[in-house]
């Protein structure tokens, strides 16, 4: 009996390889969208705070004032900073997210193939063990006459 023999399995290894590469950027990329984000969202939220804390405030001098503002400016020019590094991040993730697809698309062909081949591999398998019963019983018949 033989054995069954994908001619194309170290192709397949190859893809199952690349696949979990695809699938460990994408995770990384994910972590690295997470971590842009909380800092945008901690940047924002401390401009609430400032913002807040200076409306408490009853009187401001010019000085202040200015100060506060070049730090409010400042702050803005960061947050919109984060911003840009925020959606240049999602732009990578998107990019990750298409390239796993194709890797998984890629390695779901040759599985199929190998399946299909396999399956091919029983029907031949099957066709011979017939064709040798087929033989076995032409041969006792031959020799019970």
């Amino acid at each position: 009996m033989t054995k069954f023999n994908f001619k194309l399995e170290r192709v397949l290894n190859y893809k199952q390889t690349m696949e979990n590469y695809k699938k460990n950027q994408f995770g990384l990329v994910q972590q690295k969208l997470n971590k842009e984000e909380t800092i945008l969202n901690e940047f924002n939220e401390y401009k609430k705070m400032i913002v807040n804390e200076k409306s408490g405030v009853d009187e401001i001098k010019a000085g202040f004032l200015d100060m506060y503002n070049t730090y409010i400016n400042d702050l803005n020019h960061k947050i919109k900073k984060q911003q840009e590094r925020v959606n240049q991040t999602k732009v990578e993730l998107e990019k990750a997210k298409d390239e796993m697809i194709d890797a998984v698309k890629e390695k779901k062909m040759f599985e199929k193939l190998k399946e299909n081949e396999f399956e091919k591999f029983n029907y031949e398998l099957i066709k011979e063990e017939e064709k040798l019963n087929d033989t076995i019983v032409s041969y006792r018949a031959t020799t019970q006459q």
